[in-house]
């Protein structure tokens, strides 16, 4: 039995995901300019029907392949595989969470990263970010927040994290378009390859 919160996420989700669904049949295709497909897989979770979540996750991939997609919907995708017992992909999106939003994942488990000197790109990179989610960021439970504690401070996500971060903060500095341009390239390749090794 569903409460009220459950209820409303549950609803919303299921609205937005007709919306997308509705905009593909009209048009052929997905622009999505308001975000909708970010909130999808959140509100199932929060619904309490990860099942739901995963399965949308799955129609997501295959209809935007590569969207960058955003930290709080890469944070949820993380813990419905986690609660689904899918470690590896939960990892992998445990991953994107960081990428997306470094000072995400230590705030989940209270331990702030403070702000880094690197180029922000985006405002979902800034630490703002975090504090202007902090409404979704409750939902992991202790033994989830320890997970994300050990992958985040781990050997293989520290090694990645460190390198975001020296090349994100000589992003910052470069004083030529084309170094700027050389730094992203090496970050590319750097990043593509660490996806598709074992997380």
């Amino acid at each position: 039995m569903l409460n009220n919160v459950q209820k409303r996420c549950r609803d919303r989700a299921n609205r937005a995901r007709r919306a997308l669904l509705k905009e593909k049949e009209t048009y052929g295709q997905i622009s999505d300019g308001s975000g909708k497909r970010y909130l999808v897989g959140v509100d199932y979770l929060l619904s309490g029907a990860p099942e739901k979540a995963v399965e949308f996750m799955e129609w997501f991939e295959q209809e935007f392949p590569d969207d960058v997609g955003e930290p709080v919907f890469w944070l949820y995708a993380a813990l419905t595989y986690y609660r689904m017992g899918s470690l590896a992909k939960a990892r992998r999106y445990l991953l994107e969470a960081m990428l997306s939003n470094i000072y995400l994942l230590p705030f989940v488990y209270s331990r702030p990263l403070p702000r880094q000197d690197m180029w922000h790109s985006s405002g979902w990179q800034d630490p703002e970010y975090v504090t202007d989610m902090a409404e979704f960021l409750d939902e992991p439970t202790p033994r989830e927040q320890a997970w994300i504690r050990e992958q985040f401070e781990g050997e293989r996500f520290t090694e990645i994290r460190n390198t975001y971060i020296a090349t994100f903060h000589a992003l910052r500095h470069a004083e030529s378009h084309d170094t700027h341009l050389r730094l992203l390239h090496e970050w590319g390749d750097y990043i593509a390859a660490q996806r598709h090794s074992s997380i």
